[in-house]
């Protein structure tokens, strides 16, 4: 039961992803260059005392945080990521799983994405002596990019129909210079200058007067921070020197190997994904795996979901691997003047006997 319960969060995000219309694809978008940053925290704990019994009956808890931030150009990139949770009992940390690392890309050219890195990485988990730290060069391929302001047209787009400012669908490729038309905000090209430019290819493509309520909304749009989205991937193959042996061992070489991969199937969605391998080049023997996934959608009205994957996996020299997994999942919803918010959260480790599953629900509500 307890199994079918696990997969529920995930079985829901993907039931709920379905495929962009057929037509304008917001991968297809190209910028000139990306930069994009996010960071989340997330904090859960229970306590009860029951007077009856001679200890405390449950205190437990966990802390899950992240942040990214990507830069693309035409020659260069970097990217710094960190991921982690720490589980508490007694208000003290018990358990936790991290990892972090920074990197830099030069492109051999604009248009063919091959690239060489360098960069340094940590991770860090229940059951290292120290910190894991070494440092990364080598050779990949691939590249990210920022399609945020076709996503923010493709919602002006779909705003005014539902509006019915417009009488009906506008051409796919008034919808992507309008896209151009918000890639292009600068402190020369501010928001007024946008908002005319868009208000200019919408009058002339359906025919119709845009009133200020549209306007407004346009503006509101440009101007706003959300939707991030952004495409692409990225492989990378390399060695690397440990700097500190998470288990006290002795410093060596190490095989490196990682994948990123993002993916907005419409303005409303964003998928990521993680997977990162490595060791020395006794690699079967001795390795660690971790992968990370991610997806959140924007619902109908101010609802949203949000679900989570992350695992590692550590193999020592003549010992059985470890692992560690966590799966996390949190719907926002507003029923009328109440929002509420519901999460679940899975967490298994080698040795448990089972999931550990928490499960919150919350209601807020404005009386006056």
């Amino acid at each position: 039961m307890k199994a079918n319960r696990m997969w529920m969060c995930l079985a829901v995000s993907v039931v709920m992803l379905a495929p962009a219309a057929w037509g304008l694809s917001l991968c297809s978008y190209q910028t000139p260059e990306t930069l994009l940053m996010d960071a989340g925290t997330s904090f859960s704990y229970q306590y009860f005392d029951d007077a009856n019994t001679p200890a405390i009956d449950v205190s437990t808890g966990r802390i899950d945080f992240s942040f990214s931030r990507l830069r693309d150009t035409a020659i260069y990139g970097s990217t710094v990521r960190l991921n982690g949770q720490v589980g508490l009992t007694n208000f003290l940390p018990s358990r936790w799983m991290g990892e972090a690392d920074a990197s830099f890309r030069y492109y051999v050219s604009k248009d063919l994405p091959l690239f060489g890195f360098g960069g340094v990485h940590g991770i860090t988990t229940t059951g290292q002596t120290q910190l894991g730290l070494d440092i990364q060069s080598g050779f990949g391929f691939g590249r990210f990019k920022d399609v945020s302001p076709l996503a923010k047209a493709m919602l002006i787009h779909q705003t005014l129909r539902s509006n019915r400012a417009i009488g009906g669908p506008l051409p796919d490729s008034v919808v992507l210079s309008i896209g151009q038309a918000i890639g292009g905000l600068s402190v020369e090209n501010p928001v007024e200058n946008v908002v005319a430019t868009i208000e200019s290819l919408v009058e002339i493509a359906s025919g119709v007067q845009l009133d200020a309520r549209s306007l407004l909304m346009i503006e509101d749009v440009v101007a706003n921070t959300e939707p991030q989205r952004f495409c692409g991937f990225s492989a990378q193959a390399g060695l690397g020197y440990e700097l500190l042996d998470p288990y006290g061992g002795p410093q060596g070489f190490l095989v490196a190997l990682s994948a990123d991969a993002a993916y907005a199937p419409d303005p409303s969605g964003q998928m990521q994904g993680h997977l990162g391998f490595s060791g020395p080049f006794d690699i079967a023997d001795e390795n660690t795996l971790t992968g990370s996934f991610s997806y959140e959608i924007l619902l109908a009205g101010s609802s949203s979901l949000e679900a989570g994957y992350t695992f590692q996996r550590v193999k020592l020299a003549g010992l059985s691997p470890t692992t560690s997994h966590g799966i996390s999942c949190n719907v926002v919803f507003k029923l009328s003047s109440i929002d509420v918010l519901v999460g679940l959260s899975f967490v298994r480790s080698t040795g448990d006997p089972g999931w550990s599953v928490g499960c919150s629900i919350s209601a807020s509500m404005d009386l006056l």
